[in-house]
């Protein structure tokens, strides 16, 4: 007796996703270009900034929390407006969450185009790899490049305003990771097999 398993992505659902994808793609695209408008005319701009661990522990005292309560962390992230940036530095400001929606946009097109291929039951078309690629690149991009332009902005508004320095109640943290860089390597890992398919079902292909 033959048995069937049913498959984990249906031709239905990957078209849903699909469209989903798509839909989510456009809308980042657009908050990018929304950001960039901002920084073309506005002439202030927000950043993350963190308070330093003497205000913290100034601002646990002026809480008045109960006995054995305490804010947790050294650093504490808060948003920082700051006014009268010029053009340069307020583009640098939106650039980092620019580069993470782009980043969102062009990864979720690229995830897109190859859940249509698996809707036409093609999951090992030839440009799936390039895909796979964008999807990495996006990932690298978004969650390891962005983060790291968006912690430059943060020093160079906190220079602007003469708080970076000693005696400043805030800092700037570097924000890279190696997760990004661990799920890009995972991604490229998948596109080389996605390749490999491909040339193997060419190959079959002409076989018959």
């Amino acid at each position: 007796m033959r048995t069937t398993t049913k498959p984990v992505l249906g031709p239905r659902s990957a078209g849903v996703y699909a469209v989903l994808l798509v839909v989510i793609a456009a809308g980042t695209a657009l908050a990018a270009v929304v950001l960039l408008v901002l920084g073309l005319t506005r002439d202030a701009s927000d950043v993350t900034v963190h308070l330093t661990d003497a205000v913290r522990l100034d601002l646990g005292e002026r809480l008045d929390l109960p006995d054995g309560a305490v804010l947790l962390g050294n650093l504490v992230p808060v948003g920082l407006h700051v006014p009268g940036l010029p053009l340069g530095l307020r583009l640098l400001a939106q650039l980092g969450a620019v580069l993470f929606l782009l980043s969102v946009s062009a990864g979720a097109l690229a995830l897109a185009q190859v859940l249509r291929t698996v809707r036409a039951g093609r999951p090992f078309a030839r440009h799936n790899p390039t895909a796979l690629v964008v999807v990495a690149v996006a990932v690298l991009v978004g969650g390891g490049v962005a983060p790291v332009v968006s912690g430059a902005a943060a020093l160079a508004a906190l220079d602007h305003l003469g708080l970076a320095g000693d005696g400043s109640p805030f800092l700037t943290l570097s924000s890279f990771s190696l997760a990004p860089v661990l799920v890009a390597v995972l991604l490229l890992g998948i596109a080389e097999a996605f390749r490999r398919g491909a040339a193997m079902a060419d190959d079959m292909a002409g076989l018959v």
